[in-house]
């Protein structure tokens, strides 16, 4: 029987394990910020920076070590919301 990454990541030095949930939560961000992008109909040419994505992940640790949760959300003129959870 395999094991479960949960049991894999606790054999792992934590230092690996953050850097690794770090990658991974900026990887995220990049995603919906794309996937956001998309749906409000932004021009396909454009690219998002790591400063900006690196930004966005400082404010959500900041957020989260106080207890919080931090959403993007955005109202067009149209009416429409789009929005996702960092």
């Amino acid at each position: 029987m395999g094991r479960k990454l949960e049991d894999i990541i606790a054999e792992q030095p934590q230092e690996v394990v953050y850097t690794a949930e770090e990658i991974a939560s900026k990887q995220l961000i990049q995603l919906r910020l794309m996937e956001l992008l998309k749906r409000i109909g932004a021009d396909a040419g454009f690219q998002i920076d790591s400063c900006t994505i690196d930004s966005l992940q400082q404010l959500k640790q900041i957020v989260e070590s106080g207890g919080g949760k931090l959403r993007l959300h955005i109202d067009l003129r149209d009416g429409s919301s789009h929005g996702f959870k960092l």
